[in-house]
């Protein structure tokens, strides 16, 4: 079979693609840009364009089966989600309706309906029953929270499970029934390629409800960790927390997915396994075999990584401050002459200095790439090694000058190498 994949970039996309392949399907990949290294068939499309039925003719062309893998969580734009998760699936429905396509699956999300509390399930609920009222043998999946090792919900909840302690909204109230993506993927190519009669609509849920903070004692457990304690946040400051975390674009966290959450309370967003394992053909994943003892130097990276560069943004700022208004001029003036260098450039030098420490800080700050890393070891090297040369005896002072910038200078080394592997692995 011919199987086009929409949103093959994505967690449940990029999963079932790769299933697809596994089972020697011909899969096409369709994204904005297709990923290096990808090497299945790729389409490169503008895909929240295409919301018009003509737009689609050409790209469904030798398709037998369709599936509708895009979902983003958060507007980046006014009107993302009318467009990417309403105006483009119904456009491609009535595409793949008027040209034949024998089989076409969408992967919505439990609790979407048309007249949804949130634009997200609206928006996916209004797919949904314009796809379900064509005359196309077709399926609505509705999966439930999705664990996968590069999910990003999925790093914050194993990021949680890394602390002995952690707080979260709605963490004792708030039912969940996570499903693991490989579970996932393989009931989306079951729907996709079996000959039995499928289900019109399936909640693809994970073997157990759970409130969230189960989940994470079950993620605990998976990755060896002793157990924790998970706090419940305060519907007050949850929302006041929901209203600042908009402000970042890549926050998950905004006063919808509060809602979301707080309307899962009920187990509405919960339901029975049996169809999901009938499909599947075997037992679902428990979470507490979701991640292993292998995923917890990248759980604790998650948090201690932007932790590190604030550290290091904060000892450059102050060192900067410190440096040109908490320190006497007086005496950094004669450590400088003590350098070699003439009085007359002392204070230039200083302010200079005290600049370029200020700006190191903020590059920190803003700036997250890996090239930042070196200059600052070379500035520290720099700074230690004229300071050994002509001031020695701040290696000896009681509270270590000198001596605190090789654990810097270690700190730096490994910020450097997580930063480009970060970097790769965008």
């Amino acid at each position: 079979m011919n199987i086009l994949v929409i949103g093959a970039t994505g967690l449940i996309g990029s999963h079932t693609l790769a299933a697809l392949q596994r089972t020697g399907h011909h899969a096409i990949g369709a994204s904005r840009k297709k990923p290096a290294g990808a090497l299945a068939t790729w389409k490169e499309l503008d895909i929240g364009s295409l919301t018009d039925a003509q737009a689609w003719l050409p790209h469904l062309e030798g398709i037998d089966a369709v599936i509708n893998c895009v979902g983003i969580i958060r507007e980046s734009r006014p009107n993302d989600f009318q467009r990417l998760h309403q105006q483009m699936p119904i456009a491609l429905f009535a595409a793949c309706e008027q040209v034949g396509v024998s089989r076409v699956v969408q992967v919505s999300a439990l609790g979407s309906q048309m007249h949804a509390s949130t634009a997200y399930w609206r928006s996916k609920g209004a797919a949904d029953a314009d796809l379900l009222q064509r005359r196309l043998s077709a399926t609505v999946v509705r999966p439930s929270l999705v664990y996968g090792d590069q999910g990003a919900s999925s790093r914050v909840f194993t990021m949680m499970a890394s602390l002995p302690l952690t707080i979260m909204p709605m963490a004792h109230s708030a039912l969940v029934q996570p499903i693991h993506v490989d579970d996932l993927a393989d009931v989306l190519v079951k729907l996709l390629t079996g000959t039995s009669p499928a289900p019109r609509e399936l909640a693809a849920v994970g073997p157990r409800a759970m409130t969230i903070a189960a989940y994470i004692e079950a993620l605990r457990a998976g990755m060896a960790w002793p157990p924790g304690r998970v706090l419940a946040l305060p519907a007050v400051p949850a929302r006041l927390l929901a209203r600042c975390a908009e402000l970042l674009p890549a926050s998950a966290l905004t006063l919808d997915s509060l809602r979301m959450l707080e309307q899962s309370a009920d187990g509405s967003n919960t339901a029975e396994t049996g169809a999901v394992c009938a499909i599947l053909g075997r037992a679902l994943r428990r979470p507490e075999d979701f991640a292993g003892p292998g995923q917890r130097a990248r759980a604790i990276c998650v948090w201690a990584f932007p932790v590190c560069r604030w550290v290091i943004a904060f000892l450059w700022l102050w060192t900067a401050y410190a440096s040109w208004f908490g320190w006497p001029h007086a005496q950094s003036l004669d450590w400088l002459a003590q350098c070699g260098l003439p009085h007359a450039w002392g204070a230039p030098v200083l302010l200079a200095a005290s600049v370029l420490d200020a700006a190191i800080g903020m590059t920190v700050l803003i700036a997250r790439r890996a090239w930042i890393w070196p200059p600052q070891m070379a500035l520290v090297l720099g700074y230690t090694t004229i300071m050994s040369l002509h001031l020695p005896q701040f290696w000896m002072h009681p509270f270590g000058p000198l001596s605190k910038n090789l654990p810097l200078l270690a700190l730096m080394f490994v910020m450097w190498r997580l930063a480009a592997n970060a970097g790769k692995q965008d």
